[in-house]
C-alpha cells in the first residue's frame, strides 16, 4: 500500500501542485542521487539523471502508475536513467567522495579523513562490481528496496536478485580486504 504522505503528494501533483513536486523531490533526492552516483561513478551524470527523473514526474502530472511504493518507483526510474547513461557513455568516469553531497553534522577533521578514506574505498569497490551486481547492491543497501522489488526492476527471478547481492557482498569484501593489505 502506498504510504499516506506519498499518496497525498501524488494526488496534489495530479492537480498541478508545484509544492507537491518540490516536497517529493526534497524527500527522495539524496537517496536517488546516491543511487545514480553509485551506478554511474560521476556526479554530473548523476545530477542529469536526477533532473530527468523529476522532469518526467512533473510532465506526467502525477499520472504515473506507482503501485505500492513511490520510493521504489523513483529508484526504478533512476536505475533506468543510469542504464541509459551507461549505454551512451562507453567509459567509466571517476567520482570523488566530496561529490556525494552528504549533509551531516560536521565531524572532527580526523573523523572526516577516516570517513572520506572509507567512503572512497567503498565507492571505488562498488564501481568495480559487474553492473547487475552493482545495481542490486545499490538498490538494496542504499535505496533500501526489498529483493522482490529489485527482481522486478531487473526483470529477473527473485533468486537471481539474491544471488547477485550475495556475490556483490563477497566481491566487495575481497576488494576492500585487498585495499587494506600492506
Amino acid at each position: 500500500m502506498l504510504a499516506l504522505e506519498d499518496r497525498l503528494l501524488l494526488g496534489q501533483l495530479r492537480h498541478g501542485s508545484r509544492d507537491a513536486l518540490r516536497r517529493i523531490y526534497e524527500k527522495y533526492r539524496i537517496e536517488l542521487f546516491t543511487i545514480a552516483v553509485s551506478l554511474l561513478g560521476d556526479k554530473d551524470l548523476a545530477e542529469d539523471c536526477l533532473q530527468d527523473v523529476f522532469v518526467r514526474l512533473a510532465e506526467s502530472g502525477g499520472g504515473i502508475r506507482v503501485g505500492s511504493n513511490l520510493k521504489g518507483y523513483l529508484a526504478s526510474s533512476m536505475v533506468n536513467r543510469a542504464r541509459d547513461q551507461i549505454r551512451r557513455q562507453a567509459r567509466c568516469i571517476g567520482c570523488s567522495v566530496d561529490d556525494l553531497g552528504c549533509c551531516a553534522a560536521e565531524p572532527s577533521p580526523a573523523q572526516r579523513l577516516t570517513e572520506d578514506e572509507q567512503a572512497a574505498a567503498l565507492l571505488n569497490a562498488v564501481t568495480q562490481l559487474p553492473s547487475e551486481q552493482r545495481e542490486v547492491f545499490v538498490l538494496h543497501a542504499q535505496a533500501g528496496l526489498g529483493f522482490r522489488e529489485i527482481a522486478r526492476i531487473q526483470d529477473t527471478p527473485l533468486r537471481t536478485a539474491h544471488s547477485r547481492y550475495r556475490y556483490a557482498i563477497e566481491k566487495l569484501r575481497e576488494l576492500l580486504r585487498e585495499g587494506t593489505e600492506p
